[in-house]
């Protein structure tokens, strides 16, 4: 059991540094539209590993990010932000844990994978919205700007999710013929 704990707490922390580096790249779409990559990392580890794996990363990828690398560092708000990421991460990992009780892949049933994730793509997105608002009355800044821009967040969500779940499904994959191969051994 040790030795166990001591590969998924290395992969875990592995797996949150790579969530950092991705959370840096970003695509944007003129003034209104920005691609994250972050959630690539979050996606791989729920449909990979067991839920509270996939939560450690999301929490701690997310905590460290916010602390470290976004302009704002500590903030009265600074857990709320945490919470979208631990939300994917509980959603997808839950959902792929119902599939993997039973002996199943989530990634087989394709339709269902792609609704699972850019169904929460889109919650992610209207908690993302309702904490930018609820952070601008807090913090004491303007919140109309938020409301205008829900529209193009809820469309950005899906485009995002569309493109993460095919590099994830990828990815995935790719991995699975090396643990089949036996070359990896987690």
């Amino acid at each position: 059991m040790g030795n166990n704990l001591v590969k998924r707490i290395t992969l875990d922390g592995i797996l949150i540094a790579v969530f950092l580096v991705f959370s840096f790249f970003r695509i944007r779409v003129g003034n209104f539209m920005e691609i994250g990559f972050g959630s690539l990392i979050i996606t791989l580890a729920a449909i990979l590993l067991r839920p509270t794996d996939a939560i450690i990363i999301a929490f701690l990828g997310e905590l460290v990010n916010q602390l470290f690398f976004t302009p704002y560092g500590i903030t009265p708000t600074t857990a709320l932000w945490i919470l979208p990421v631990v939300v994917r991460a509980a959603l997808l990992s839950w959902a792929a844990y119902f599939f993997k009780r039973k002996g199943d892949d989530i990634t087989k049933h394709i339709i269902i994978y792609f609704v699972t994730i850019m169904g929460t793509a889109l919650l992610i997105s209207g908690l993302d919205t309702g904490l930018l608002y609820l952070d601008g009355l807090i913090m004491g800044y303007p919140v109309s700007y938020t409301l205008l821009q829900t529209g193009m967040r809820f469309l950005t969500s899906q485009i995002t999710a569309v493109i993460v779940a095919l590099l994830a499904l990828g990815i995935y994959k790719s991995a699975n013929k090396l643990f089949d191969k036996g070359n990896v051994n987690i």
